[in-house]
């Protein structure tokens, strides 16, 4: 298991963060949507390089792990700060 890091973030950072991997989440359901289909729905999509559609949605889907999470834990602290 990888080991863990603690960041103590201002929310507003913790949101911008957020914004970032979301993005790239994008980008790489774009590119399984190109991988399987031929195209996107979106006039512009950033297509990233990998082996097919599968690896595509391996790499997005681990970015919405790693947002919820992010997500998560966000939430968690604001509950403790509302509380406190």
């Amino acid at each position: 298991m990888d080991k863990k890091i603690i960041l103590k973030l201002p929310d507003t950072m913790v949101g911008q963060i957020l914004d970032g991997l979301r993005e790239r989440m994008k980008v790489w359901r774009d590119t399984e949507q190109f991988m399987e289909e031929g195209y996107t729905d979106e006039e512009g999509a950033f297509i990233e390089e990998c082996n097919d559609a599968s690896e595509a949605r391996w790499i997005a889907n681990y970015y919405q792990k790693i947002i919820n999470s992010v997500e998560k834990q966000r939430d968690k602290a604001n509950m403790k700060a509302k509380n406190s």
